[in-house]
C-alpha cells in the first residue's frame, strides 16, 4: 500500500489519466487543484486532492461534465455522486465484486478468470457489460481509492479483462446482412476497455466487428474503414481525452470519411459535447449500441 501521501504529477496523470496541462487550466477556470508541494517543496498534490480529482473522474465517467464537478468541495462531490446511484457500488458491492476483487488482491488470476466465466455462462454479453463489468471496475477504482489495493491491481484487472472479452469476442460468428463495424479509439486515446465491452455487445448481435486499437492518425483510419468495406467507424472516447479536442476530432473525421459510411461515438467523454456533430451518432450506453446496431439493419 501507498506509504507516501504526496503525488507528483506524473503520478496524477498515470494514475487518473488528468495531465498536468489539463489541471493548469482548470486550476485558471476552477480554482482546482490548488498549488502544493510536498516537505522537499516539488510541486505535488496532497491526499486530499488527489481523493478529490478521484470523485470528480468518477462523476465525468457518469456523464457530468467538468464545469458541473469541478472546484466543488469533497462533500459536494459526495452528494452528487449520491444523487447519482453511485455510492451503492461503492459502499455496497455485491458479493461477486468482492470476490472478484479478492482474487485480484491475491493476484490469483487463474480464479479470477474461472468465476468471470461463470458469471458469463449466466449472462448475455449486454448484461455481462453492464452487471458484471462496469460494476467490477467502479469498485476496483473504489477499492485504489480507498487504499485497499494498490494500482498495479487495478491495471492487472483491466489487462485481464481486455483479454477475456477479446477471446469472447472472436467466439462469435458473424450473422449473415448485419453491418461490418471498425472500431477504433482516436489519436491520442489509450483506454481500451469501454471500446472492447461495446464490440462484444455488437458481435454478439452478430454484426462483423474489426478492432484496429490505439494510435492510427484520422487519414490512416479513413483508408482502413475503406479498405474494410466498413458500414460504421465506432470511436470511443474516455474521460481522460482532452475535452476540447472530442468535437474537432469528430467533425475533422465527418469531412474525411465517405458520406455513406456512419460514424459512431461513445464513452465517458462524448459528456462534453453540447450539440450533435452533424452525421455523428452519440450513443451513451450500450443500450443504445443495441437501438443502433438495428436502427442500421432493419432501415
Amino acid at each position: 500500500m501507498r506509504k507516501n501521501p504526496f503525488y507528483i504529477p506524473s503520478e496524477i496523470e498515470r494514475e487518473t489519466g488528468f495531465g498536468k496541462e489539463q489541471l493548469r487550466k482548470w486550476r485558471q477556470r476552477f480554482g482546482f487543484p490548488p498549488k502544493e508541494s510536498n516537505l522537499t517543496g516539488v510541486t505535488a498534490y496532497s491526499l486530499t486532492t488527489v481523493n478529490q480529482l478521484l470523485l470528480i473522474k468518477r462523476l465525468l465517467e457518469a456523464g457530468l461534465r467538468p464545469a458541473q464537478v469541478v472546484g466543488k468541495s469533497t462533500v459536494e462531490l459526495e452528494r452528487l455522486k449520491l444523487g447519482m446511484g453511485l455510492n451503492i457500488q461503492a459502499v455496497l458491492p455485491d458479493e461477486s465484486t468482492i470476490k472478484f476483487i479478492d482474487y485480484i488482491k491475491l493476484s490469483n488470476m487463474k480464479g479470477f478468470l474461472a468465476f468471470l466465466e461463470e458469471k458469463r455462462l449466466s449472462q448475455t454479453m449486454l448484461d455481462f457489460v453492464q452487471y458484471t463489468i462496469a460494476p467490477l471496475m467502479i469498485s476496483i477504482g473504489d477499492a485504489w481509492s480507498r487504499d485497499e489495493i494498490d494500482i498495479h491491481h487495478e491495471h492487472l484487472c483491466t489487462a485481464y479483462v481486455e483479454r477475456y472479452l477479446q477471446s469472447e469476442i472472436l467466439n462469435f460468428l458473424p450473422r449473415k446482412g448485419l453491418p461490418v463495424i471498425l472500431c477504433s479509439l482516436p489519436p491520442g486515446e489509450h483506454h481500451l476497455l469501454g471500446l472492447l465491452m461495446a464490440e462484444a455487445v455488437l458481435a454478439e448481435q452478430g454484426a462483423v466487428t474489426i478492432n484496429i486499437g490505439r494510435d492510427i492518425p484520422l487519414n490512416n483510419l479513413k483508408l482502413a474503414s475503406i479498405s474494410c468495406k466498413a458500414d460504421v467507424v465506432a470511436l470511443s472516447f474516455s474521460f481522460a481525452y482532452p475535452a476540447r479536442d472530442v468535437l474537432p476530432t469528430l467533425s475533422h473525421f465527418r469531412r474525411l470519411l465517405p458520406a455513406h459510411i456512419q460514424i459512431w461515438a461513445g464513452g465517458a467523454g462524448i459528456s462534453v459535447i453540447r450539440k450533435n456533430p452533424k452525421g455523428v451518432k452519440i450513443i451513451y450506453d450500450f443500450n443504445e449500441v443495441v437501438i443502433a446496431l438495428n436502427d442500421i439493419t432493419f432501415h
